[in-house]
């Protein structure tokens, strides 16, 4: 009889136990676009490496790409570096330096649409360059030769940037 108690008992306890599952509490994604230059959007947009490719043999793509930003220009947001993966970058321009984007974009996602080519920039220009991302002036001086890369003169620009609020209940 002690038995069937203990195990009633048993049984009971496990009945009467909390089984209501906690609430998952989800944060609100907020994104921010804002654009610059002329109204792009963002369809039909090439990663890095679709971006690679198509260059591969060519002296100019006419492209829309999407990618990370390195680095604005912190003087007036004249230019920017995107992410082109594996340690590579590309120096962005503004068609006709008519438009600029917001110095605090660095590791934002943009989408610039215009032409990119292969391009050397001279000594005199990189240490602009570096002058404007307010490099140490030791860098600038150890700036010797030009370097062949990919540039890119953007007649547009869209810019993401993701937030999350916190969802309280």
């Amino acid at each position: 009889m002690n038995k069937y108690i203990i195990i009633a008992s048993t049984f009971l306890l496990f009945a009467c136990n909390n089984t209501e599952q906690p609430v998952e509490v989800v944060d609100e994604v907020n994104v921010e676009i804002t654009k610059h230059g002329e109204d792009i959007t963002e369809e039909g947009a090439i990663t890095p490496a679709e971006f690679l490719t198509q260059i591969k043999d060519k002296d100019s793509l006419i492209t829309k790409l999407t990618t990370t930003i390195n680095e604005v220009c912190q003087k007036k947001g004249c230019w920017m570096m995107l992410d082109l993966g594996n340690g590579t970058a590309m120096r962005v321009s503004f068609k006709d330096y008519g438009f600029f984007v917001p110095k605090d974009a660095a590791g934002k996602l943009a989408i610039v649409q215009g032409v990119a080519k292969m391009d050397t920039t001279d000594v005199a220009t990189l240490k602009h360059y570096a002058e404007d991302a307010k490099a140490p002036q030791e860098e600038i001086d150890a700036i010797t030769e030009p370097e062949i890369n990919y540039s890119f003169e953007a007649v547009g620009v869209i810019i993401k940037s993701e937030s999350t609020t916190p969802n309280e209940e």
